[in-house]
């Protein structure tokens, strides 16, 4: 099974670009903290990871309107391409396809922690060729 769920902060503004038939597709960086103690010391440390994510169509034009720092959380599969510079190297991108992102509203007046971007029905992602 591959599934994969993160919750962080953006790191960055998300990036909307658009296929040659118009679908959305939002590039975005999720930071992902975790603690741990180290053996050594016996202090706790934290470690984060920047973790490249991607979202398709109407799900892609929403996570474009979030900013860097907001809370979300991310569920979708894990997924490596690959793509040639204009020098000829092969380069590899692992990333995450989202299915489903969440939006943190603890700063705002609603009751709700959380607020889902839904994914468009049949957004399977990898049906047409990313634009960057």
């Amino acid at each position: 099974m591959n599934s994969v769920q993160i919750l962080g902060n953006l790191a960055r503004d998300p990036e909307v670009r658009f296929t040659k038939t118009g679908k959305a597709v939002a590039t975005f960086t999720v930071a992902a903290s975790n603690e741990y103690v180290d053996t050594s010391t016996g202090e706790v440390k934290q470690q984060t990871a920047y973790v490249n994510c991607v979202a398709w169509g109407r799900q892609g034009e929403l996570v474009g309107s979030l900013r860097k720092g907001s809370r979300c959380f991310v569920e979708g599969r894990l997924n490596t391409r690959s793509y040639e510079t204009h020098d000829g190297q092969k380069r590899y991108i692992t990333e995450v396809v989202a299915n489903m992102v969440g939006v943190s509203l603890a700063d705002t007046s609603t009751k709700s922690n959380f607020d889902s971007f839904a994914p468009d029905a049949g957004n399977a992602g990898g049906e047409e060729e990313i634009p960057f």
